[in-house]
């Protein structure tokens, strides 16, 4: 080994004492006889013996590797909660979400109560004060805001207004309407209600139907034991005469 820029090129694997022998020997031969090489490589054990002494002696490895370790378990547990933050955050949007939904989707209480009125006091029959005369029908009108004979032609063509009473309809007080062709009959309940026109929607409650609409001025349901398409046209013909 004659080449001096071989031997600065291998001068760290010498110090660190990682040399084969074989070129230990030659690298020794080389720097017995060359004064440059042999100065360069006790400048070198010198800085390393200065590296040491400031480091207090070689670095420890296995703390090394304890702290790698440590911190890719950190990384890594950071990671899970940031995932598992993200997780929670959006499974309480979808809560949210879900319970939007469902108040949007789920017929209001009195989509209930309506249906629930026309099965106890028209189907079963149930003792109640009905009024049927005329005169008292239109006071009972009056008093729901509408005009003198509105409340007989909100009736379907080929019903007829049989008899009227007022109730209470999840919270509100609304005029309950009995109409009948002579075989099939049918309820509709109306209030006087300021709020934006909203189009006729039906839900299936139990074995009725019920249709609710707004007109602007007034709320409405009907409940019938027809169809959904049946009950919507019902309460389309009493919608278009509000």
């Amino acid at each position: 080994m004659n080449d001096c820029a071989a031997i600065w090129m291998r001068t760290p694997l010498y110090l660190s004492a990682e040399m084969e022998a074989g070129e230990r020997t030659a690298f020794e031969a080389h720097i017995a006889r060359c004064p440059a090489c042999a100065r360069k490589i006790a400048e070198d054990r010198n800085l390393d013996a200065a590296l040491r002494s400031a480091l207090g002696g070689l670095p420890d490895a296995s703390r090394l590797e304890q702290f790698l370790q440590r911190k890719i378990a950190a990384d890594r547990r950071r990671r899970h909660q940031a995932w598992a933050g993200a997780i929670a955050a959006s499974l309480a949007l979808l809560a949210v979400g879900l319970m939007a939904w469902a108040r949007f989707t789920r017929p209001p209480q009195s989509f209930a109560d309506a249906a629930l009125d026309h099965r106890t006091e028209v189907i079963e029959r149930q003792p109640r004060h009905w009024r049927s005369g005329d005169m008292e029908l239109a006071g009972l009108a009056a008093k729901t805001g509408l005009q003198p004979g509105q409340a007989t032609a909100l009736g379907a063509a080929g019903y007829r207004l049989e008899r009227a009473k007022i109730c209470g309809i999840a919270g509100r007080r609304m005029l309950h309407l009995v109409f009948s062709n002579g075989t099939r009959t049918y309820s509709i309940f109306v209030s006087s209600h300021l709020a934006p026109v909203e189009t006729v929607r039906t839900v299936r409650q139990g074995a009725e139907q019920v249709a609710g609409f707004e007109t602007g001025h007034f709320l409405g349901l009907v409940v019938s034991d027809g169809s959904a398409a049946e009950c919507a046209e019902l309460a389309y013909a009493a919608a278009r005469r509000l």
